[in-house]
């Protein structure tokens, strides 16, 4: 015994203490020149946006506990931390800073960088008080130069493979943020709008479009209708007029035109929507660009140019209704595709033809797929979200981003359309430059976007097992065994990294992929502003600790959405002070409890039977003979030794007598929570071995075991000292199994205990084997026997107004003779916890058993 718990656990104090002690004694640092096995995950790098959010807290202690065990199993964790800092809103955030010109870029960027890690300490200072057992010796940020330079490195290796180009294309445009998006970063959203049906002239007749967008009709190339239409078939191959816009433009068959929505014509803008892309394809169609980069229509619109998209729609409808062109208006539910990633803002899309960088993937699908299917997915049905995203991808990447917080893109184009690479000093920054072009002499003009955040993400894989630079490193890290993250970015950061990286190093990049649901407000809902559910990670833990919140966490399940739970907080702060009452409890009894050691003279007399002491197979000092007595009394199959020249001392590890059936159940049990947590860590699943461990805390030894040893433990003078020891040996075993159980849960509080009763950390002990021999139905059958006698002896106590500790006269159990025997065995166990002066068990045709009292 070290030292004595205090009455209070105090876990602001004691968990403060030990993330100091973690941190300064380095205790997690990587090793890369270690034997043991190396286990590496990659963590997610949330981005800076100031302050950790539930989501962060949740996933991020999903991977300590996975960090935390592997260690215990004897790995080599390596758990570096990274920070994604580029990036739209800290853009935003700076512009609303006073005395901030984003025209003046250095002094704009220099901004931004100084709020990001001002950003990065405080999120770094809310992970630590978590107790998020990263390496920071291996964090990166994705704002340094070494990373930048990565990323530009693998952009050109990709452009040297003929992967990387630049076009003039339509791209998904945010007239809010003003920048391209990728199609991961937008998505349809349901809204109200309007569907008008305008009459065109088609050569003297009338011809009736339904279009959700009138605005867009600056922009109609053509009008389509369906080839099996009866009502249209005879305007095929006319032309049709546009009111106000006076042109004409041609009526063209398509078997894509759905017949049944509006009136079954449509008209084809440059460009609408997706499918008018594909219209504008396949017919050669001209192209029109009747909204700009700011959302307002351009001159083509005539009277029109300059209006937003809205007002412009509202004009056009107004001067449609006057001249008599709109039949009919009718209000629906339509999807709308908006930039859905950033749910700040949700702005609309548009599709505007412009000059972007793009990266090759759609060739590359079943390439991208195939690498994944040789990944373990955790839940495997996750797996199917990255096909489906796969097989639906109709675009290559665009990778440039019209803004200033961002990595590079490092080359220089000419007029003459030559693209001017660069590897040299990385990483550089074209910006504002000029290099001349080899091809035609001219000058080529620096590249003025900047990389979208997946291109920098997508990438940690290699810089964290330091591709390109350290090959020893690289093969000792790579493939990584472990990708922790949410279902929600499978298909951009799970996507575009396996894609990569396959790329770049010809392998899968993962060994195993962890996918975890988001979490939702208390009341079940996506957390909102507009709903008021929002909970920042500052609000509980100012009212619990960092192990409440890491048990609320581990109660998640795979691949679900998951809610706050502050019922969950209280029931797992609760656990925690039990947990502690318990162990002072165990700690006054252990007291004088040291292993304490006797010689073979000693160990004859408790077995009354001679003893040859023998090495075994794992070079333990063991006895070999009788057999029949090791079996009986399991503790002498693993005693400890400690010798000097030809004397041996046999170090008492276990108890004298042999165990007792309430032992052998609680034993039993524990092996049972020892095997079944192993198996569902190992499979990434927490939920049900900390719902396992701490029903096994809370009933099955608070409740019942300590009650059922207690006189054993307090009266060995009646009980006998043997008896006395082998409850100490049994609570010591319990608590030290227990404390590594819980450690990567729970990591604080086991700690401080384990420090303080045993010396050293439990967060550097190794995870407890299964003892299979322990595991026994027949013990447990007993046992749960016992826990069901001794429960009805203290209802009745508590109903005769009786203390629980007091003394009864006699009990008569009346049993089924299948029972008799079982009871039998637990006589001594029934009489030392209930207290009862005299016993009698007799047989009776009851269908269990029956209890008779008598004062």
């Amino acid at each position: 015994m070290i030292s004595i718990l205090s009455k209070n656990y105090n876990a602001s104090e004691i968990e403060a203490k030990w993330q100091a002690k973690w941190k300064d004694e380095e205790l997690f640092r990587f090793d890369p020149d270690l034997s043991k096995p190396v286990y590496s995950i990659d963590t997610p790098p949330p981005f800076t946006s100031g302050t950790l959010h539930m989501g962060h807290i949740y996933n991020h202690v999903w991977i300590d506990i996975v960090a935390r065990y592997k260690r215990m199993r004897g790995f080599n964790v390596y758990l570096p931390q990274g920070f994604d800092c580029h990036g739209l809103p800290t853009e935003l955030r700076v512009e609303k800073e006073p005395g901030v010109d984003i025209k003046d870029r250095d002094g704009f960027l220099k901004k931004c960088r100084e709020w990001t890690e001002t950003a990065i300490s405080r999120m770094r200072k809310q992970f630590e008080s978590i107790g998020y057992s990263a390496d920071w010796n291996h964090s990166y940020r994705t704002i340094d130069d070494p990373y930048k330079a990565l990323v530009q490195k693998t952009l050109l290796e990709f452009y040297k493979k003929n992967l990387l180009y630049r076009e003039k294309h339509p791209v998904l445009w945010c007239p809010k943020c003003e920048t391209a998006l990728a199609k991961a970063e937008v998505g349809y959203v349901e809204k109200e709008g309007k569907l008008y049906h305008i009459d065109l002239d088609a050569e003297g007749h009338k011809l009736t479009i339904a279009t959700t967008r009138p605005e867009m009709m600056p922009a109609c190339v053509a009008v389509l209708v369906h080839p099996e239409d009866p009502r249209y078939k005879k305007f095929v191959g006319k032309k049709a007029g546009l009111p106000i816009f006076k042109r004409e433009v041609p009526v063209i068959a398509d078997l894509t035109v759905e017949k049944e929505f509006g009136t079954g014509v449509v008209y084809v803008c440059t460009f609408g929507d997706e499918q008018d892309m594909a219209w504008q394809k396949q017919y050669k169609l001209p192209v029109i660009e009747a909204i700009d980069k700011k959302g307002n229509l351009t001159s083509v619109a005539g009277k029109y140019s300059g209006l937003g998209v809205e007002d412009g729609r509202h004009r056009i409808t107004e001067d449609l209704i006057e001249d008599g062109h709109i039949r009919k208006v009718e209000k629906i539910r339509h999807n709308v595709l908006c930039h859905t990633e950033r749910s700040s803002c949700n702005t609309p899309i548009e599709l505007l033809p412009l000059e972007q960088w793009f990266i090759k993937v759609r060739d590359f699908t079943k390439d991208i797929v195939h690498a994944a299917g040789q990944m373990k997915w955790y839940p495997d049905y996750m797996l199917q979200r990255l096909i489906d995203w796969s097989e639906s991808m109709d675009w290559d990447w665009c990778i440039s981003r019209q803004r200033i917080f961002g990595t590079p893109i490092p080359f220089w184009v000419c007029k003459c359309g030559e693209i001017i690479p660069t590897e040299e000093n990385l990483p550089v920054d074209p910006r504002g430059t000029e290099r001349k072009c080899m091809k035609c002499g001219g000058d080529a003009i620096g590249e003025q976007n900047v990389c979208d955040c997946w291109v920098d993400s997508s990438i940690t894989p290699l810089a964290i097992s330091r591709w390109g630079s350290d090959d020893k490193f690289f093969k000792k890290t790579y493939p990584l065994s472990l990708r922790p993250q949410g279902y929600e970015i499978i298909r951009t950061w799970t996507f575009y990294t396996i894609f990569r990286n396959l790329i770049l190093t010809n392998q899968p990049c993962f060994r195993e992929l962890m996918i975890n649901g988001m979490v939702a407000g208390p009341d079940g809902r996506k957390m909102s502003k507009s709903l008021g559910n929002i909970i920042e990670p500052e609000e509980p833990l100012k009212k619990y600790s960092a192990d409440t919140l890491r048990q609320w966490s581990a109660a998640g399940t795979l691949g679900n959405d998951y809610p706050f739970s502050w019922e969950e907080c209280e029931h797992s702060q609760k656990f925690l002070t039990k947990l502690w009452n318990i162990t002072r409890f165990i700690e006054m009894h252990l007291k004088d409890f040291d292993g304490r050691e006797i010689n073979p003279e000693k160990l004859n007399e408790m077995w009354q039977s001679p003893i040859e002491p023998t090495r075994n197979s794992e070079g333990i000092w063991a006895q070999s003979e009788p057999k029949a007595l090791i079996r009986e009394a399991r503790w002498a199959q693993k005693l400890q030794s400690n010798f000097s020249g030809d004397k041996v001392a046999l170090t008492y590890v276990g108890e004298a007598e042999p165990l007792r059936h309430i032992d052998r159940w609680i034993l039993s049990k524990l092996e049972r929570i020892v095997d079944n947590s192993t198996r569902n860590l190992d499979n990434y699943v927490f939920n049900m071995p900390l719902e396992e461990i701490r029903s096994f805390v809370w009933h099955d030894l608070a409740d019942d075991y300590l009650e059922m040893v207690k006189h054993r433990l307090y009266k060995p003078d009646i009980y006998g000292a043997d008896s006395r020891v082998a409850a100490q040996y049994k609570l010591n075993k319990i608590l030290t199994e227990v404390l590594r159980l819980l450690s990567p849960f729970t990591p604080h509080i086991c700690d401080e205990i384990w420090s303080n009763l045993f010396g050293g950390y439990a967060t550097t002990s190794n995870w407890p084997e299964t003892n299979t021999d322990l595991i026994s139905p027949a013990a447990e059958e007993i046992g749960e026997l016992a826990r069901e006698i001794i429960s009805l002896i203290r209802k009745y106590k508590s109903e005769k107004g009786m203390s629980l500790g007091s003394e009864m006269g006699s009990l008569k159990i009346l049993a089924n003779p299948g029972l008799i025997n079982k009871i039998e065995k637990i006589r001594m166990d029934i009489i030392g916890t209930g207290k009862i002066r005299n016993l009698e068990i007799s047989k009776s045709d009851v269908e269990k058993f029956d209890l008779e009292f008598t004062q």
